[in-house]
């Protein structure tokens, strides 16, 4: 379930990651018109494994971000609700009550080489987070060249619109964010963290290859994923099918009379019940932009 743990790891686990890349490629960048408005909206899939350094030198991107009223995310990333949120999770049953004693050996091992901490620091953790700071922390070791400033992309939008003076909204919020991976059962976040232990070398090629699809615009093989034939029917439900329709039903309110700037994971872009099919039921012209 490798590429449904990145996408997954959105806004809360995203001020984890610190990574970037200077391949730009063609990221997912989208107009958003509807016919009799003047107002022009624009929506960028973003992926929280890269820096804002992979978008700061796209100049139809950034034109966009500051001809804005407002920018949108899937959280409001400097709140402090996020801090709050973040503090519940660290704060979880112990994990050598959740793990045998050689999976704690095994994870700490891999935490102290990618993650750079002893277990017990982290004692308190989700295993799913820990899944991520090791992902995190995989890329970071295999692509040194490409660390540079540790803003993710989705905060970079929010802090440059700050500076900007504009308004940033939160589609959701960090209790949400929080429940979201709540909701992952506990043998399920074990499982997948003790499959990423044992096998970091396909774990880290899976990486790249999703890396590659972002990079190339090819967002609908990253949804087609096999790992998301592994949720059930209602957890893709809970985890990203009623998010995008909860969005879908936000998102034209917000848009009237206002240019908007949405920023949110690209694996809720494609497929029939994407964000971006949710708009054109809308009533929205949805455009491809190249985003240089």
């Amino acid at each position: 379930m490798m590429h449904y743990r990145l996408l997954l790891a959105t806004t809360i686990c995203a001020l984890l990651i610190h990574a970037h890349s200077s391949h730009h490629g063609t990221p997912p960048f989208y107009r958003i018109t509807k016919p009799g408005s003047a107002d022009t909206s624009y929506v960028f899939g973003t992926l929280h494994l890269l820096e804002g350094g992979f978008v700061d030198t796209m100049k139809t991107v950034m034109s966009a971000l500051r001809s804005s009223d407002e920018v949108v995310g899937e959280l409001v990333l400097d709140s402090s609700s996020t801090s709050d949120a973040m503090q519940a999770i660290f704060s979880g049953p112990r994990l050598d009550s959740l793990l045998t004693e050689e999976q704690y050996h095994a994870v700490s091992k891999v935490v102290k080489s990618y993650v750079h901490l002893p277990l017990m620091v982290l004692d308190h953790t989700e295993p799913v987070v820990i899944y991520t700071m090791i992902l995190a922390g995989m890329y970071q070791k295999e692509h040194p060249e490409n660390h540079k400033t540790g803003v993710p992309m989705d905060l970079f939008f929010e802090q440059e619109a700050q500076r900007l003076g504009k308004k940033v909204i939160g589609l959701e919020s960090a209790e949400g964010q929080e429940q979201l991976l709540d909701s992952i059962p506990m043998d399920e976040q074990i499982a997948d963290l003790m499959e990423l232990v044992s096998n970091p070398k396909k774990a880290m090629k899976d990486m790249n290859t999703m890396l590659a699809d972002y990079r190339t615009g090819n967002i609908e093989r990253i949804l087609d994923d096999p790992s998301f034939g592994s949720l059930s029917s209602n957890e893709r439900g809970a985890l990203i099918d009623d998010r995008n329709k909860n969005w879908t039903d936000t998102l034209p309110t917000l848009m009237t009379g206002h240019r908007l700037f949405i920023a949110v994971g690209a694996g809720h872009l494609p497929g029939k019940n994407g964000l971006l099919e949710g708009l054109k039921k809308e009533g929205f012209q949805v455009t491809p932009v190249p985003p240089n």
